[in-house]
């Protein structure tokens, strides 16, 4: 399913100087509407990755191998993973973790 949204955004993307040129309000409802029902799709795909990634991301931080360069960017991308998935949460009203400050 990715791979057809991906494509139906770049189709889009590509055709918008040629649309918006000449366009009405219902040429940009028409668009507006398509994108109303792929980004709630597009967010969950996204964070249906995060729990994999999260798991990649322990399994490297607890290996004895990993340095401490590699250990705080495993930190950093942790913090960008939990960033990602509170903020689509957030952009489809569900309240903030506990003890978070958004």
């Amino acid at each position: 399913m990715s791979a057809a949204i991906q494509a139906l955004l770049a189709l889009i993307e590509a055709l918008l100087p040629k649309l918006l040129s000449g366009a009405d309000s219902a040429l940009i409802q028409t668009i507006l509407n398509a994108l109303v029902q792929v980004v709630p799709v597009i967010i969950q795909e996204a964070t249906d990755l995060i729990p994999y990634i999260k798991n990649i991301i322990a399994s490297l931080s607890a290996n004895s191998a990993t340095t401490t360069e590699q250990l705080a960017t495993l930190q950093a991308l942790d913090k960008q993973a939990d960033d990602a998935f509170e903020a689509a949460a957030a952009a489809q009203g569900f309240p903030a973790p506990s003890g978070s400050a958004a």
